[in-house]
């Protein structure tokens, strides 16, 4: 201001004419003497200070209150001392009402540095200091809603994850680092998804992306924590949007590994609890609280026959007999009211159309202190209620038995004293029972006390003592030979209390068994000196007696075979067929010699004829008697007579009787539909002129060897035979083509190339073949046969070797 006034050279007044034009209001006051007097103001300054145009001139103190014109005297006392501009702020009361000024009071100095006026501006910044309030209001608002973002991050009770739009983890609060076990440090410089669980990652990245995609999403994540423990977070994701911008996500993650495993220990439990109901090898049904059958698991299938299907259409009641349902209905109202189990046993009928008896055991099912409904575990007792039945029966007979019984029967105590006898025995032994338990008679032989004490010993320590021989004596004092068992008796503590004793009197088996010992002798002499092998088996087919032949001729003593089944060291190709002669034997058929090869403990086997005959008792097939003779030498003959029949003589390979076998074979088992056979027929070359030239040993050398490279180009399944002098054949079944004759015929004549080496010779063969097939151009062998030969008879017109398809 000071320059401006050096520069205008005017007085201060006469420049006013712009600050008219100011909004801010705008006066100047001059020093008077001790105090401050107004001597401009603008149109603002008279607006917004309230100033009159009468207060111009006026001191401060006439228009100002006491009060205010001290507070402005002071600062323009300081201006004017200091030169110096002051800027204040101050309320000012105008006719619209309070509004805050800016105040700045500027010092004019005149040329000789005298301040003389100070000029004073005023702004309204009312409006300006309401929006800074505002701002600051919402900055402090913003801050405190920050503060509680961060607190309710922090003190979150479930983990928080921070992640940015790379998915990468950038905050995590003190539950994360509490649950997972790593430090802040260590979770920010790792991928979330470097700790979640493998067959996780892919639907936790999936969640991921549409959580970064702005998506609010609620998910399960599993992870491992530092120390590898599985750790389970339900996750519920809020997108982070700064002005309208996504730039992150926070991952809100609850803790529900607890809840989680008891889930997993719930849905194991229901497991295991559906799996033993629908394993359980009893039956389950379940009841309403009502009683209605609502479901039954497999078992009761096996039970009953009935499918559940079946038992919840026709009613479960449909399979009870009628006079049981009185019992069930009891049994389940029992259950009903009382809440406890009940266990029944009742009788129904199976689904084809047997009786059964099933046990049954009614378990409430209480939920909440509330019967919800039943389950009935039934089980099926039929074998055990047939059997209590059958025992019932089987204590009738047996005293039947005892009464009836032609064979002394008796009871001991544990020291050897009778208890009770059966008829038999007094008739045997001609004491009364009562005589026998009074001690009155005895039994035993003088000097046989001691082994009627061994025994009782052998008893006490729960031996069972089977055809024991021994001698016991008559009240008239006939000494008698007796077989004698005896059967431990215990009680229900399973201590044996006694024994049962049964004695048949063998006195005059005695006799013959004498006579018989004679006999056996006779017989072994005649087994043990003959070459033949002799066998006794049982009807199992278990051995019993072995000649000591068997040693001889096939090197095993005849222990390797006792006890054994016959079929022990027969080739696995006789077996079947010694076992189909032997239960024909059985079954009534007549006995029919069979050839079967015996292993020799070399290793090799021998050609036995082996002879079946039964051996009768009473009238009773006991006994299988075989005898084996070896016929090796006879097989080999017999061989060789077969392979006379059937092969030829010089070359090896089949004959022309074979020959027509094997073709009409193959046309028994061809599938015209979808198989061919071919027939080559074969020819040599030049075969006269070998003989005549080298000698009919170079002709049959030839021959031979023409048939070993025929027979080197078939498959195994092919037949190569020679027909007669150098004529052969081949017959190839079940091929798919002509391409297969060519092929082998090809395969012929370049075998056939070599020359073939005699006595230092080189004789070249050769030879035509004639091809046809089936059904292609013939129906049957002869016209076939035919067919080949014409197609030969063509290939040899070619003056090489060569090969014709018959046209």
């Amino acid at each position: 201001m000071k320059n401006f006034l050096d520069k205008s050279k005017q007085p201060i007044l006469l420049s006013t004419e712009l600050f008219d034009l100011m909004q801010d209001a705008i006066f100047l006051v001059a020093e008077d003497y001790e105090t401050f007097r107004y001597v401009y103001a603008n149109a603002a300054a008279f607006k917004i200070l309230s100033l009159q145009q009468t207060d111009i001139g006026k001191n401060i103190e006439d228009v100002l209150s006491p009060a205010r014109a001290q507070i402005h005297f002071e600062y323009y006392r300081k201006v004017h001392s200091s030169q110096t501009s002051i800027e204040m702020i101050e309320s000012i009361e105008t006719e619209s009402g309070e509004i805050l000024g800016e105040v700045v009071l500027n010092p004019i100095l005149t040329e000789d540095g005298y301040c003389h006026y100070i000029l004073a501006t005023v702004k309204d910044i009312t409006e300006q200091r309401n929006k800074d309030n505002m701002l600051q209001e919402t900055l402090q608002s913003l801050d405190a809603e920050r503060q509680k973002g961060i607190s309710i991050f922090e003190n979150n009770i479930h983990a928080v994850f921070e992640f940015d739009q790379q998915k990468k983890i950038v905050n995590v609060n003190a539950k994360a680092i509490e649950i997972t076990g790593f430090s802040k440090e260590e979770l920010l410089v790792q991928s979330l998804f470097s700790l979640t669980v493998e067959n996780q990652l892919v639907a936790t990245l999936s969640n991921f992306e549409q959580a970064l995609a702005g998506i609010p999403i609620e998910f399960e994540m599993t992870l491992y924590t530092k120390t590898h423990e599985v750790v389970v977070f339900q996750v519920n994701t809020v997108p982070i949007v700064i002005e309208e911008t996504l730039t992150g996500v926070y991952a809100i993650a609850k803790n529900v590994t607890t809840q989680k495993k008891t889930e997993w220990l719930l849905q194991e439990s229901e497991q295991r609890y559906k799996s033993l109901v629908a394993n359980h090898p009893y039956g389950i049904f379940v009841f309403d609280e009502k009683g209605h059958l609502k479901n039954a698991n497999p078992g009761t299938e096996n039970i009953t026959g009935y499918s559940v299907e079946e038992l919840l259409e026709t009613s479960f009641i449909a399979m009870i007999i009628p006079d049981e349902l009185e019992k069930i209905s009891y049994h389940f109202h029992e259950t009903i009211t009382n809440n406890k189990s009940e266990r029944y046993e009742f009788a129904c009928h199976h689904k084809n159309g047997q009786l059964i008896y099933l046990q049954a055991t009614n378990i409430p099912l209480v939920l909440h202190g509330q019967l919800v409904g039943i389950h009935s575990v039934v089980t099926d007792i039929t074998e055990i209620t047939q059997a209590q039945q059958s025992l019932t029966k089987t204590k009738e007979e047996l005293e039947i038995f005892w009464k009836n019984s032609a064979v002394p029967i008796f009871y001991i105590d544990a020291q050897g004293d009778i208890l009770k006898v059966n008829p038999a025995f007094e008739e045997t032994f001609e004491f009364t029972e009562e005589e026998m338990i009074a001690g009155k008679g005895t039994i035993i032989p003088k000097g046989m006390k001691s082994d009627q004490h061994h025994i009782v010993e052998r008893i006490l320590k729960g031996d069972t003592v089977k055809s024991h021989d021994t001698l016991r004596v008559t009240k008239s004092g006939k000494l008698l030979n007796i077989i004698s068992s005896y059967s431990p008796v215990r009680n229900e503590r399973k201590e044996v209390v006694g024994a049962t004793i049964i004695y048949n009197n063998v006195s005059e088996l005695k006799k013959i068994e004498k006579e018989l010992q004679k006999s056996q002798e006779k017989y072994r002499l005649i087994t043990e000196n003959t070459l033949d092998i002799i066998t006794l088996m049982d009807l199992s087919g278990k051995i019993e007696y072995v000649s000591p032949a068997s040693e001889k001729v096939l090197g095993f003593s005849d222990h390797v075979y006792i006890g054994n089944s016959f079929t022990q060291n027969i080739h696995s190709e006789d077996v079947l067929h010694l076992s189909d002669r032997i239960t024909a034997l059985l079954n009534g058929g007549k006995p029919i010699p069979l050839d079967v090869c015996y292993l020799h403990r070399d290793g090799h086997y021998i050609w036995m004829e082996v002879s079946f005959n039964p051996v009768f008792s009473n009238g009773e097939m006991i006994q299988l008697f075989t005898l084996a003779r070896d016929v090796t030498e006879r097989k080999k003959l017999q061989s060789e007579i077969a392979k006379m029949a059937f092969y030829d003589h010089l070359s090896g390979i089949p004959n022309r009787r074979n020959f027509d076998s094997k073709l009409e074979k193959a046309f028994l088992q061809v599938d015209p539909s979808s198989k061919k056979i071919a027939l080559l027929m074969l020819d040599g070359r030049k075969f006269k002129q070998i003989n005549d030239q080298f000698g009919h040993d170079a002709g049959d050398a030839v021959i031979k060897e023409m048939a070993r490279r025929l027979q080197a180009c078939v498959r195994p399944c092919d037949t190569a035979a020679r027909l007669g002098g150098d004529e052969m054949a081949v017959i190839l079944p079940d091929i798919d083509s002509v391409k297969t004759a060519i092929d082998t015929a090809k395969r012929i004549l370049t075998s056939y190339e070599a020359p073939f080496l005699f006595n230092g010779y080189k004789i070249t063969m050769g030879a035509g073949i004639g091809i046809s097939l089936y059904p292609d151009h013939a129906t049957s062998e002869k016209q076939l046969i035919k067919c080949a030969d014409l197609a030969l008879y063509e290939a040899k017109k070619i003056d090489r070797d060569a090969y014709k398809v018959y046209e």
